[in-house]
């Protein structure tokens, strides 16, 4: 009988920590939701969903971009030893997008060069035509001569006056 007895009270002893286990353990409610997620700098997030499980991405502000290697999301998690929901760190860095990024640079550059080529070849072009102009001589209005045979010893003004012709 004293095996029994051990062994009753070993089970007893067995279900009460089971029943203080059970009243110490949190318990998970249906409605746990994380808290509002920390601050990125330089970036915004919108939270639809709070609940356990859910997804959100942070948001670059204007002038600036997720750095390559980082990622703008966060999911909210139970952490089960404690029962309490968090969201996970967010590893996010924007960086400020310069003004003459790669691209932008090659349009600008090649925008900038394309008008200035414009505006010289229309200041030769306006060169060429000014030269032009300005190297012809002013006209002379020459005036027209009858053709009338000279004779030795005679000049044109002694037949005018003499009426020989």
């Amino acid at each position: 009988m004293a095996p029994r007895r051990l062994r009753d009270g070993r089970v007893h002893a067995l279900l009460a920590l089971l029943l203080l286990l059970l009243l110490l353990w949190p318990p998970v409610t249906r409605g746990t939701t994380c808290p509002t997620p920390t601050s990125v700098e330089h970036a915004d997030i919108r939270v639809k969903s709070y609940n356990v499980n859910s997804r959100e991405r942070y948001v670059c502000n204007s002038g600036f971009k997720r750095k390559a290697g980082t990622s703008s999301l966060i999911q909210c998690v139970l952490n089960e030893t404690t029962n309490i929901a968090h969201w996970t760190t967010p590893n996010l860095k924007c960086i400020r997008v310069h003004p003459y990024s790669s691209k932008q640079a090659i349009v600008t550059i090649s925008t900038s060069v394309s008008t200035f080529c414009t505006v010289l070849v229309m200041l030769l072009l306006l060169w060429c035509f000014r030269s032009r102009q300005t190297s012809q001589p002013p006209a002379v209005e020459v005036e027209r001569m009858e053709v009338m045979p000279m004779t030795p010893g005679t000049s044109s003004r002694e037949e005018e006056d003499t009426g020989i012709y």
